[in-house]
Order: structure tokens, then sequence, then C-alpha cells
């Protein structure tokens, strides 16, 4: 395969993914792709063009499969398609990392030439239905690391819900991915689950594990890096981040200085504006995750 030792961010739309896989990305040895691991293959609405052009590129895995592999919907692990299938996803995703240089921006605003993008680590982001890829991708890189990071269901719920998914639907779709994290943690080499508010309430402690299991060397970065992004406020009006007035600017900070950059209320504002009902609804089909992870 042409990518090594890739690590791979599973988790939730919405649930903290971008901000690990920004501290990851800190890493100079590490490179993201371009987008959420998805979107190498099925591109982005704001971008038709490339979209298409990504969709048509994905076409002969989409026949040599017979499924959308990478589907965001899914809730059961694809089929293994064939070696020949598998090398040509392994090129797509490498030709995604050597074509993002906009995203690995350095903290002194310089960005990766193609030989650095060349040898750095592949950063993938799994989101909701993707997460069933991973023992798929661990067939292709039995080298890679594997982080999956929960949060609090009913503060997702509410960023769900508000954008037209059912309490319930949202309910099962985050029992299946939390079924699913617990499988793959227990049957993959390099797999380990975190839990955001663990994250935001200790960065230090959580970025010292990540990177041990990366085996990413946490003396090579001398800033984090944070992209500025809208969460809820107590009032319930959704500010930025980070810093950052401009929707995903570019933050860098010191370790030390993370501790007082998080919104650490932001689960408490989101669930306070569930209805009882969506949290009956909602707990009905996920109850069993949430007790999991010490959210009941």
């Amino acid at each position: 395969m042409l990518n090594k030792n890739p690590i791979f961010i599973n988790g939730f739309q919405r649930g903290g993914t971008n901000i690990l896989l920004n501290l990851l990305g800190s890493h100079p040895d590490v490179c993201f792709i371009d987008g959420e691991t998805h979107q190498v293959f099925t591109g982005r609405a704001s971008q038709p063009v490339k979209r298409w052009f990504n969709k048509l590129a994905y076409a002969p895995v989409l026949i040599a499969a017979r499924e959308h592999i990478f589907s965001i919907k899914r809730q059961i692990e694809p089929r293994p398609p064939s070696s020949l299938a598998l090398r040509y996803i392994d090129g797509l995703l490498y030709l995604s990392k050597l074509t993002a240089a906009r995203y690995n921006q350095q903290a002194d605003g310089s960005t990766k030439s193609r030989a650095e993008l060349a040898a750095s680590r592949l950063l993938g982001k799994n989101v909701n239905g993707v997460v069933f890829t991973s023992r798929l991708l661990h067939s292709m890189y039995p080298d890679a690391t594997f982080i999956g990071l929960v949060r609090n269901g009913l503060a997702l719920c509410e960023g769900f819900v508000r954008r037209g998914m059912a309490a319930a639907e949202f309910g099962r779709l985050y029992q299946n991915v939390c079924d699913q994290m617990r499988r793959d943690a227990a049957r993959l080499p390099r797999y380990q689950i975190i839990r955001f508010e663990d994250l935001l309430a200790d960065p230090t402690a959580v970025i010292t594990a990540v990177y041990d299991l990366a085996r990413l060397d946490k003396q090579a970065v001398n800033q984090f890096r944070l992209q500025s992004k809208a969460s809820m406020d107590k009032d319930g009006v959704r500010r930025n981040t980070f810093g950052g007035q401009q929707h995903k600017a570019l933050n860098w900070f010191q370790l030390n200085e993370l501790n007082s950059v998080f919104r650490r209320d932001v689960n408490d504002n989101q669930i306070a504006r569930i209805s009882e009902g969506d949290k009956r609804l909602f707990l009905a089909q996920a109850q069993a995750a949430m007790a999991h992870f010490g959210y009941l």
C-alpha cells in the first residue's frame, strides 16, 4: 500500500472529531486528507465540479464492491472487496493526501511541499457509518492507528434533531456506532476509545495518550492548532470558539494554553434545549451505550 502507518479518528458528526483531528494534525509528520474520509469518494455539495470528479474516480470501487463502502448512512460492516479494489482505494486516499496542502498549514503560515506530503502519515476522519469500515481499513493497513471518540449522546442528539433527524433514528445510530467502536477496540491491536468530555477536562492527558498510541513524538510539536467552529452558549446562540471570529479560521496554542480555550459547558447548553419527549425517544434506543460510557 502507498500509505504507511495511517491514523483514523472515528466518531460522530459534530461530536468533537474536528478538535482531535487538528490536535493530531499539528504534528509535522502527519498530513490531512482532503475532507472527511467519505468525502474523498463522494465529494462535497459545496464543490459540485470536484464532487463529480470524486464520484467518477470512485465508480470502479462501487462497481467492484457492488455497494457504497464509505457511506455515512451504513450501519453494518461492508463486505471485503477484492485486493485490487483495496489498492485502488489506497491510491485515492494517497492522492487526496497529496492534494490537501491547504488543510496542512503550519504555525508559521507555510504549507508542506509535495515531498513532505508524500512522506507524511495520512490522517483521516471517519464519521457515522464510515466507522463500520475500521476492520476493512485495518486489513489494508495493519499498522494503522484508530482513535474512537464518543460524546454524550443527548448533546449530540440536539444537533442532529435541529438538522432534521428524528431523535429515535439518531438513538439507533448512536447505539450502533458505539457498539461498533467497542467491538473494534476489542479486536484491533491499536484502537483506543476516548471521551470528548475527558478531552475538554484534561487536554494534556488525552493528547499524551493519543500521541503515544499513534507513536508520535509530542516534543516535536511547538504549537497545537485548533479550528474555529460554532458551539452553543447558554442562551442558545452558536458562537465561534478558539479565538476565531471567522468560521474555520486556524489558531495556534501552546499546550498549557489549551485548558483555557475549550468551552466546557457545551454539552449542558445543548442538552438543555432538547425536549423531554426527544430525550425519551433517544434513550429508548441508546440507553445501553449511554450507560456504558458513563453518561447516565
